[in-house]
């Protein structure tokens, strides 16, 4: 008995399912595809001997009244330590060091809040305590564009027995943002 109300209430609910053809001709439903979501800053793998991190800048609310940064945006680096590996000039083939790809944004990430929208992308450069990019960087990397390259040194003289390396976002000669690491060497760095 339930099955065939079942059935009767599918028949009376969708002429398609009646067994009788319906008298006027149901067109079918528009289907409209969903908007196609923004890229993902974090989604999916970089290439294998690459990694990636974004900087996002939005507005310094409190330049010159308390704040650590006397730049008009501070600049945060998404994420805090990246895992990175120092190269080997000495395998056959050489194993170069980690590429990584800080990518600039002028907003918070998730929207145009608190946007900078007077920064000048020229100006954003990344300083190192170190010569982790290698010696000729003389541990600086400028913006070309929306994003910043390094690579990982191969010499071991650039490294040392040093695992954190400490760099810090600039805009100009001011300090715009904390202090990040590139991780070198580490185990768990998912290389």
């Amino acid at each position: 008995m339930k099955m065939l109300v079942l059935i009767a209430a599918l028949a009376a609910a969708v002429p398609g399912l009646s067994c009788r053809p319906s008298e006027e001709a149901t067109p079918p439903a528009a289907t409209t595809p969903p908007p196609a979501p923004a890229p993902d800053p974090g989604g999916g793998a970089s290439p294998a001997g690459t990694k990636q991190a974004w900087i996002y800048f939005t507005k310094n609310h409190n330049k010159g009244t308390g704040s650590p940064y006397n730049t008009d945006c501070v600049g945060i680096v998404s994420t805090e330590r990246i895992g990175a590996r120092k190269g080997d000039p000495t395998q056959t083939p050489p194993v170069e060091g980690t590429k990584i790809i800080w990518h600039i944004k002028v907003n918070n990430g998730g929207n145009d809040d608190d946007k900078c929208e007077m920064l000048n992308v020229a100006d954003v450069n990344l300083r190192f305590n170190t010569d982790v990019m290698g010696t000729a960087a003389m541990r600086k990397l400028t913006a070309t564009g929306m994003m910043i390259q390094g690579q990982v040194s191969d010499q071991a003289g650039d490294i040392g027995s040093i695992v954190d390396h400490k760099y810090r976002v600039y805009i100009g000669n001011d300090i715009a943002g904390p202090d990040p690491i590139v991780v070198v060497g580490c185990g768990g760095c998912g290389l």
